[in-house]
């Protein structure tokens, strides 16, 4: 029984090993599991009114799906399909079609990647398209260098943050013509990342519908407290009342004293509970525009108080803090904060067999070890930095972790590990290119069908 086996993987082909480990992959992750975030997206899509508190276009996309297959299925069909393609198609550049194919599900399969792929997030989604457009992008072909910016397109539209990650992707990675000599190269790459950053934009604002000025509701008001919580000296009332004049402050004296509210505890919701504590939600365009203006002056009046404070988040982002590892794996079917009722809202009630159950406790169990610790992601991505620097694609997957980690110093509102899911997923397509390079002695600059062999002969092989 074991020879047959044995003899059937070894007939398999690049497809049927793929959709093998797509099945292994939907035994866990089948139907899709659902956060308070993926309710409240499922909620716009059904409603129709698109509001730029979540991505937009996320929103339409689950529209147009919902209305086939209805709930969380069809999003997490595309995008762990959009996703699987696309590690395949990069590691079909260095490696024969079907070593690609068993890497690729490895990769899909790896836990810290594959409790995340199972979610229907923003993070999942944008994911799924950078990874599939810079395969595309790669290609020799025009249509699919064109199709990969697409996809670019549709990964940047899914989080606000996306432009930092495919900045160094498309500035250093797209190539329109190999004859472009250094300059005019990387120029029209710069100009196909600004219009694959615009369109994106654009793409955002003409969906919504509804604006929620997620910024100024939320993180300005969570910097101006914290800000404050940092300065050293109590800041005299009349002053604050100066400097927030026509915010909407609730605290009507000891202003300094109530702003610094609760220690920042490792969880940072000392953070949240304090800026909602201290001010009401603005209610009109004066009182936004007011925040902004109490948030310029505070945080460069204050500018290392506001390091401070910043430094504080990034610190437990990366879990720089004396507190055991817990497991950041999320593989709930509904919103658990709210299980009943997210589920009613939703029209969904799934049910996980015996066997995914003891996938999901295996996963939570490995959730709290170092495989899902940031730090050991983001001290890899800087020391092999220096093993990239002739090799063009492994040092973009590099800058671009880096990049969406640091981008995390200003703009992470809580501590959230999603957040730094990029960053580990680029480190891990870093080192299987780095070391396919090593293996297949194959390099970004030789054509691609040495890599997977020409129609009807043998892939190259080590």
């Amino acid at each position: 029984m074991l020879e047959v086996v044995r003899d059937r993987v070894r007939r398999a082909t690049p497809r049927e090993i793929l959709v093998a480990g797509w099945i292994a992959f939907m035994v866990y992750a089948y139907p899709g599991y659902m956060s308070f975030d993926s309710v409240y997206q499922l909620g716009e899509a059904r409603s129709g009114v698109f509001s730029d508190g979540h991505p937009p276009a996320m929103a339409e996309l689950w529209r147009l799906v919902d209305s086939v297959v209805a709930g969380p299925v069809g999003m997490l069909l595309i995008q762990s399909t959009c996703f699987l393609a696309g590690l395949y198609l990069l590691f079909r550049r260095r490696m024969p079609a079907r070593i690609s194919a068993f890497v690729a599900i490895g990769v899909l399969l790896f836990p810290p990647i594959t409790s995340l792929m199972a979610v229907i997030w923003k993070d999942s989604q944008m994911t799924a398209f950078l990874v599939l457009g810079t395969a595309l992008m790669l290609d020799d072909n025009r249509r699919r260098k064109i199709a990969g910016l697409a996809f670019l397109v549709a990964g940047t539209a899914m989080r606000h943050n996306a432009l930092v990650m495919t900045f160094p992707l498309v500035v250093m990675l797209f190539q329109w013509s190999a004859t472009h000599r250094f300059w005019k190269r990387h120029a029209l790459a710069l100009v196909a990342w600004i219009a694959v950053t615009g369109t994106a934009q654009i793409v955002s604002r003409v969906l919504t519908t509804e604006q929620r000025h997620i910024w100024v509701n939320s993180l300005a008001l969570c910097d101006i407290t914290s800000t404050l919580r940092y300065v050293p000296d109590t800041i005299p009332d009349a002053q604050l009342e100066a400097e927030l004049a026509g915010t909407p402050v609730i605290p009507t004296h000891d202003l300094h004293v109530h702003a610094r509210g609760q220690e920042l505890g490792a969880p940072v919701d000392a953070l949240w509970n304090s800026a909602y504590a201290f001010f009401a939600i603005p209610k009109d365009e004066a009182e936004r525009a007011a925040v902004t203006r109490a948030w310029r002056t505070i945080v460069f009046g204050h500018f290392g108080a506001y390091l401070t404070y910043r430094l504080e988040v990034f610190r437990r982002v990366l879990g720089l803090i004396d507190i055991p590892l817990t497991s950041p794996v999320y593989n709930w079917f509904t919103d658990v904060q709210d299980p009943w009722g997210s589920g009613a809202k939703i029209g969904h009630d799934a049910a996980a067999g015996k066997l995914q159950n003891l996938l999901r406790a295996g996963i939570h169990i490995v959730g709290a070890t170092y495989v899902f610790y940031v730090l050991v992601y983001v001290v890899l991505a800087l020391l092999l930095v220096p093993f990239a620097f002739r090799d063009r694609t492994v040092l973009a997957l590099l800058v671009s972790a880096i990049f969406g980690e640091g981008i995390m110093f200003v703009i992470a509102p809580t501590t959230d590990w999603r957040y730094s899911f990029w960053t580990i997923l680029s480190v891990v397509l870093a080192i299987v290119l780095l070391v396919a390079r090593r293996l297949y002695r194959v390099t970004d600059r030789e054509d691609h069908e040495a890599v997977v062999g020409l129609a009807g002969s043998d892939p190259v092989r080590a």
